[in-house]
């Protein structure tokens, strides 16, 4: 029993020492804390009491703020990093910035060209600048703020007045070795064009007493352009000379003097200025001897591309070598684009800062109104070209939209030219360019009258209308023609027919065949333009042709022939014959019963005759002597009287 009550003590405190663990350990954690936390940075052992372990608290309150301070960092910078990494730049704000370094760009070239530009024209050119910005800050892509910068730089350059002309270049005069031969004092420098022909005429004069003979004359040929500027196009430029007179033959000097002509090919690539010709003369003297010399003209040459005898460039010349249009038929009122095929002449020289300025001429009819015939649809006239290489070839294109109101012909575009070769010189040149309009013409007409609406075979309708003009174009040639298989004829022909203007038409057509559709006749109205191309246009009318009708009285069919029924006019021969039938007839009637009144008052005068005879046949009926004879009535007595006339009685 004591060894059981031994192990109830033994298993009570086991189970108070696990409960009491957790306890102790919550207690013990903060003395571990302060121990292991109460050591100083220097390395000195543990502090005790009160303060130092307050103190201590403190310096671990810092650290960890210290600490909690650096890893926010490092989180910061790991987020920025990942935001640079993973976000991309925003294409609104680059392009912001782009229009801002644009305009700052701008100004500061102006700045720098100010000093170049007149002062009374730094306000326009000022004005300039401001526009090129608003245009810089309405673009929409980082090529466009390019393109507008470039040309706002060009619109600067304009305002730097172009160098003064150098003064000419004073004519050179003929040259000679010998005194006695010489170019005649007629002598007219000749001007040769790049690429043209040219006549050099050398006149050749004997100042000399005596004369020379046998004359040969060989211009010194070289495939050096500043020397020989000509094409080299046959082997031999040699001319001849029988004699020269001297002054001892007599004459004046243009007696004495003799003229050769080259015509001669100039080179393209030729230096421009005046070049030298030099010509080797030989000739016999009298004494047999032959004498050499040399005679120097010049040559102004223009138009060409090539490089002057010290190295420095020629002009730069930029032409417009064509056009296109698309579309290729330019329309009144409708949008085309332009295209200017342009060329540097120059085999030498580039062209840059180029600004091409295309103006269409003005045209209206109005004197208080003119404007453009073309209008860019973008608003600006100008097109900026950076740069054309030497002998290089460059397109430019403007969409336009051509004026409503133009008549059909050529319309005249300028193109004003400013560019610079590689030194910065300045350069101005126009070219012109016709661009054809074409005006839609419009046609139109009126009601149309038909009269009758339906005839027979045979017959003819008046067809009567007005053809109208309603477009800007004059019409040429206008004719009209009916078409059906009915109907034959009505064509008409109405001429010229300005626009605005009306022309009648007035035609007969004749019956050809019975209608066997619905009686549609097509009216084909045909008209030229300017150009001569030839338009036609359709309209319609209805007439019904129908068979020729034969009345059923055959006899008066055999009477007046099938030939007589109808007469040309269109109307028919019953018209004329019923009338005239009837008044015969009533003429008839007329005289018949004129006749039978007359007859009738003949019979009733003999009736009163036969009455008065009777009555005195009964008078003489009682003779003398007193004896009657039979008496008879008086009708018996008068139709005994007509017997006896009848019988002569």
């Amino acid at each position: 029993m004591r060894r059981m009550g031994l192990i109830k003590r033994g298993l009570t405190l086991v189970l108070c020492g696990i409960l009491m663990a957790p306890a102790a350990g919550m207690a013990w954690a903060p003395v571990n804390v302060e121990a292991s936390s109460a050591e100083l940075p220097g390395g000195v052992g543990p502090v005790t009491g009160s303060q130092d372990s307050t103190e201590t608290q403190k310096a671990k309150d810092a650290n960890n703020e210290n600490d909690n301070e650096n890893n926010n960092d490092n989180n910061n910078d790991n987020n920025n990093d990942n935001n640079n990494e993973t976000k991309p730049d925003d294409p609104a704000q680059t392009l912001a910035d782009s229009k801002v370094a644009a305009q700052n760009e701008l100004d500061d070239y102006f700045e720098l060209k100010k000093s170049s530009i007149p002062q009374e024209k730094w306000s326009e050119a000022s004005n300039a600048v401001s526009s090129s910005k608003t245009a810089i800050n309405n673009c929409k892509s980082l090529s466009g703020i390019s393109d507008r910068l470039t040309e706002g730089k060009a619109k600067v350059d304009s305002y730097i007045p172009a160098p003064p002309e150098p003064e000419p270049e004073p004519e050179p005069e003929p040259e000679t070795t010998n005194n006695n031969i010489m170019v005649g004092g007629n002598w007219i420098t000749p001007t040769a064009n790049g690429g043209g022909q040219v006549s050099v005429v050398l006149p050749i004069v004997n100042m000399g007493r005596t004369r020379v003979k046998n004359v040969v004359v060989t211009p010194q040929i070289s495939d050096d352009a500043s020397k020989w500027p000509f094409e080299i196009e046959t082997s031999n430029y040699t001319q001849t000379i029988d004699r020269l007179p001297g002054t001892d033959d007599g004459g004046d000097d243009m007696e004495r003097r003799r003229e050769l002509t080259w015509v001669l090919r100039t080179r393209k690539d030729a230096p421009g200025g005046y070049r030298p010709l030099v010509f080797d003369v030989t000739f016999e003297n009298d004494d047999h001897s032959l004498t050499t010399v040399n005679l120097t003209t010049y040559v102004k040459v223009k138009g060409t591309t090539g490089t002057s005898e010290d190295g420095t460039a020629s002009t730069p010349r930029v032409i417009v070598t064509g056009f296109t249009t698309d579309p290729e038929e330019v329309r009144a009122g409708e949008t085309f684009t332009l295209t200017l095929h342009m060329q540097n002449t120059s085999k030498s020289t580039a062209v840059q800062n180029m600004l091409f300025d295309i103006q269409a001429a003005s045209e209206s009819t109005d004197t208080t109104y003119v404007a453009a015939a073309f209008l860019p649809t973008a608003g600006s006239s100008t097109i900026f070209v950076d740069r054309i290489a030497a002998g290089a070839t460059k397109d430019i294109s403007m969409e336009m939209e051509a004026r409503s109101d133009l008549a059909q012909k050529p319309y005249v575009v300028n193109v004003k030219m400013n560019y610079e070769d590689e030194s910065v010189h300045a350069y101005e040149n126009t070219a012109s360019v016709s661009i054809p309009v074409r005006q839609e013409a419009r046609v139109d007409i009126s009601s149309i009258e038909v009269m009758p609406e339906s005839i027979e075979v045979g017959n003819e309708a008046n067809v009567m209308f007005s053809v109208y003009n309603i477009g800007k174009t004059k019409l040429y040639n206008t004719s009209v023609k009916f078409i059906s298989d009915s109907v034959t004829g009505g064509d008409t022909y109405l001429g010229n027919i300005d626009p605005g203007a009306t022309s009648n038409v007035d035609a007969y057509l004749s019956g050809a065949a019975a209608t066997m559709d619905d009686g549609i006749v097509k009216i084909q109205i045909t008209f030229e333009d300017e150009a001569g191309e030839v338009t036609t246009i359709e309209k319609e009318m209805t007439l019904f042709v129908n068979e020729m009708y034969f009345p059923d009285d055959m006899e008066m069919d055999g009477m007046y022939g099938e030939d007589m029924t109808e007469q040309p006019g269109g109307f028919k021969i019953w018209w004329v014959i019923v009338p005239v039938v009837l008044i015969v007839i009533g003429i008839i009637i007329f005289v018949v019963i004129r006749r039978k009144k007359k007859k009738k008052a003949q019979e009733l005068l003999e009736l009163e005759e036969d009455l008065d005879d009777i009555s005195s046949d009964d008078r003489d009926d009682s003779s003398d002597d007193g004896t009657e004879t039979e008496k008879l009535s008086p009708w018996k007595r008068w139709k005994k009287r007509r017997a006896e006339k009848r019988n002569g009685l």
